[in-house]
Parts: structure tokens; sequence; C-alpha cells
């Protein structure tokens, strides 16, 4: 059983994750908006320059289909992504479809793997000196 210190130490913690998910939720519900208000932007731009005669209506309609299926586009990947591939915990990771789910290569005690690191590290270890000198000399 933990002590209450460590009881709210999990609890503080917890909170804070929930509090960076839900302050990152609310930025790309900002992002989306931000989007929205831009794409509405320039189709008001669009319509009165249509009404001033400037600009044809083939080009109105296809620019605003354009915008619009840029906004669609948007929108139900930030919805997708965020339901499927992001944590519910961590807003800043991501699940992947094999996650913890492949065994290692390794068998229980197999050493191969620290020999390997072994020359690793003994590949990109820096070379000895073989001159002592304070000062480097031509010779050394």
């Amino acid at each position: 059983m933990p002590s209450a210190e460590e009881y709210n130490i999990d609890l503080e913690n917890r909170q804070t994750q929930v509090n960076e998910w839900a302050y990152n939720n609310k930025m790309d519900t900002l992002f989306v908006f931000q989007i929205l208000f831009i794409s509405l932007l320039f189709v008001t731009i669009l319509l009165v320059l249509k009404g001033q005669g400037l600009v044809g209506a083939g080009f109105v309609w296809y620019s605003m289909f354009v915008v619009l299926l840029l906004d669609v586009i948007i929108i139900v990947n930030r919805s997708v992504y965020t339901n499927t591939r992001r944590d519910s915990r961590f807003w800043s990771r991501k699940h992947f479809s094999d996650d913890n789910n492949k065994a290692s290569p390794l068998a229980r005690g197999d050493s191969s793997y620290q020999a390997y690191i072994d020359s690793v590290r003994g590949a990109y270890s820096a070379p000895e000196s073989k001159c002592n000198c304070p000062k480097p000399a031509k010779n050394c």
C-alpha cells in the first residue's frame, strides 16, 4: 500500500498529464478553427471580387471547392490521427501497430548483443595518443 505522500505525488503527476493533454487538444482545436477562419476570409474576398466583376464565377466556385476540400482533409486527418494514433495518456506519444507485439530476436542470456555493443564501442573510441608531450610535436 503506497504512503499518502506517494499517492499525492502520483496524483499530481497524473493531473499534470491530464492538463497537458487538455491544453494540447485545445491548441489542436484552435488550429482547426484558424484554418476555417482563414478559409472563410479567403472565400469572402473571392465573393466580393466576383460581385465587383473582377473574377469569374467559375474561378470562384473552383477555388471554394479546393478550399473546402483542403479543410475537410485537414479536419479528418487531425481527427483520425488523434483517435487512432495518439496516446491517450501522453499527447506527444504515438501508437504503432506492432508496439510490444514482437519477440526479441535474442534468446534469454544471449551474450551476442553485449559483444556487438563492445565491438561498436571499440570501433568508435578515440585512438590513444603515443605522445606524452604537453604540446604536440611534429614527430609525435
